[in-house]
């Protein structure tokens, strides 16, 4: 028993290393200079918009819709799953189309699917707001340790030296993994409803005045 509470708990630390989120520090530049940090954890969906071209004929600018894999001091890391292509002409005309990972064509997607973005290339960034986050950081390693508990609750009841499931410390370990996980689940529904996604602008005047903009702290301004 004593061995299985302990692969439960260096289990349950795995899952907590494993849940730590990569970080950047941002200061804000419209308004006032306060200092956010942004917070990404893996397999969280994320758009990435770049402004491409802007002249007095054409706007042209692209949306990557992919899901976090992982970043370093200067540059994130996604797992793509499309592009939109959009050009906008001073006439008035609009194009946009949306290309599947597999069929957009770029030296970056070289290594099957995973692109990489510099934080000074990054002209709009959209994702699930901090809040929801630092919640998940708590609930998820939760729910697995609850399914975890779920599963193993029948290990865990059977009585070795009479030879039989203990109903009640089943009924216990089962009847509790089973109103965590349910309570998580309603938890992350509703803070799912509640809280929409977060978007920060980091280019001025693109994709709209209504966003308030950004800068990377300690980044080169290319643009």
């Amino acid at each position: 028993m004593r061995k299985l509470f302990l692969l439960m708990i260096a289990l349950s630390f795995a899952i907590l290393l494993n849940a730590q989120p990569w970080q950047v520090q941002m200061q804000q530049v419209s308004g006032n200079s306060k200092v956010k940090t942004l917070r990404l954890k893996p397999e969280m969906r994320l758009e990435i918009g770049r402004l491409l071209n802007d002249n007095d004929t054409l706007m042209e600018f692209n949306y990557y819709n992919g899901v976090f894999v992982g970043g370093t001091a200067d540059s994130i890391r996604i797992r793509l799953n499309e592009v939109k292509i959009n050009s906008v002409f001073t006439n008035g005309i609009k194009q946009q189309s949306t290309i599947p990972a597999k069929y957009f064509t770029s030296e970056a997607l070289r290594d099957s699917g995973f692109m990489s973005f510099a934080l000074p290339e990054i002209d709009y960034l959209k994702f699930r707001p901090a809040k929801k986050n630092e919640f998940g950081g708590f609930v998820e390693p939760t729910i697995y340790l609850s399914l975890l508990t779920l599963f193993l609750s029948p290990i865990i009841s059977y009585n070795y030296k009479e030879g039989e499931l203990n109903a009640e410390r089943y009924k216990y370990w089962a009847l509790g993994s089973t109103l965590v996980l349910a309570s998580c689940i309603t938890a992350v529904i509703t803070i799912n409803a509640i809280e929409g996604p977060d978007t920060f602008r980091f280019k001025a005047g693109w994709p709209g005045a209504h966003i308030k903009q950004w800068r990377f702290i300690n980044q080169p301004d290319i643009r």
